[in-house]
């Protein structure tokens, strides 16, 4: 009889080290991984930071309540353009038009809760 794994989560994201554009220190990905930038030691209390709050993002996907492309974010359930304007990654969100990851966003302000956690 063979053993067949399920395709439940294991607890543990797949991390990828990539070196990541500007001042971006880690990215979450749609497939449940995540880029984390060389620069950060991922055993400090920072890099645990950043491992926390990229977590919040993949449980956000996974939940449905997120999801992205190149030109949008979708979040709970309403699409929102994604642009660069005057150089600046921007995303017409729920509050306003503010850059990525500007913690006037809905989820990245879920995600900076949860890194105290």
């Amino acid at each position: 009889m063979a053993f067949k794994l399920g395709s439940e989560k294991r607890g543990f994201p797949k991390i990828f080290k990539k070196n990541l554009e500007g001042d971006t220190l880690a990215e979450a990905n749609m497939d449940g991984s995540m880029y984390v930038d060389p620069s950060v030691n991922l055993n400090s209390r920072f890099g645990r930071r950043v491992i926390k709050h990229e977590q919040c993002h993949i449980d956000q996907m996974e939940s449905g309540r997120a999801a992205y492309g190149d030109d949008w974010v979708m979040w709970e359930d309403k699409i929102y353009i994604r642009k660069e304007e005057n150089g600046v990654n921007v995303i017409d969100g729920p509050n306003g038009r503010w850059p990525e990851g500007d913690p006037n966003h809905p989820w990245e302000q879920e995600a900076m809760e949860a890194e105290d956690e």
